[in-house]
């Protein structure tokens, strides 16, 4: 579940862009989730397992994120291994995604995180590649992260309506064989035709100044 959460809310599993998503750090604070990545579902869509949807706090924007499923919960998932031990995760559905920031409480209701896309996780389960379309939110979730946004002109955390975000991620221990998240070792962002690229800090600001009627 590690690279899911990567991507927090970037995958059509809303909880996930994260992108991301898409597109996480040893930080994050995960709920328990089953198994990631799945065994295949031989070409059968299923809905994404229930914890996706719980509650996530995540370090961005100078404070923490809360991300928790929204009102509309119809994500589904297939998962497809390869000859050569490789797993591919497939989402598609739509999604929403509520966003609260714990440093004013900032509150972002009902973002659209609906974007298709794909998770490969590697046999040896220390590369993840990510592919995922927009509607997504992104969140990088340590420094490695987030200079490899930077560098593709990207904010630490943001939205994208439109277009297109991939990227290698590769960990300094299998994801799926610890508790938290392990460390990252680099990140490619392969692809980046992301449009109407809106930064989610800057978003947060705007929602808490309008909450306090400033």
């Amino acid at each position: 579940m590690h690279s899911t959460s990567r991507l927090l809310t970037a995958t059509a599993a809303a909880l996930v862009a994260t992108a991301v998503p898409l597109g996480a750090g040893s930080a994050a604070e995960e709920p328990a989730v089953p198994p990631w990545p799945p065994a295949s579902t031989h070409g059968a869509f299923l809905p994404v397992p229930a914890e996706f949807y719980e509650p996530q706090t995540v370090p961005a924007c100078g404070s923490e994120l809360t991300l928790t499923g929204g009102d509309v919960r119809e994500g589904q998932y297939r998962s497809l291994v390869t000859e050569e031990g490789d797993t591919v995760v497939e989402y598609r559905g739509t999604d929403t995604v509520d966003i609260t920031r714990a440093s004013d409480g900032a509150t972002l209701d009902e973002f659209d995180v609906s974007g298709t896309g794909f998770e490969t996780y590697s046999a040896d389960g220390t590369t993840v590649t990510l592919d995922f379309e927009g509607p997504s939110l992104v969140v990088a979730l340590d420094e490695v992260e987030a200079a490899a946004f930077a560098e593709a002109g990207l904010p630490e955390a943001f939205v994208h309506l439109d277009g297109t975000l991939a990227g290698t991620f590769v960990f300094g221990a299998p994801t799926d064989a610890q508790p938290e998240v392990p460390t990252t070792v680099s990140v490619d962002v392969t692809e980046n035709t992301a449009e109407y690229v809106f930064d989610l800090c800057d978003l947060l600001d705007q929602a808490g100044a309008a909450q306090d009627g400033t």
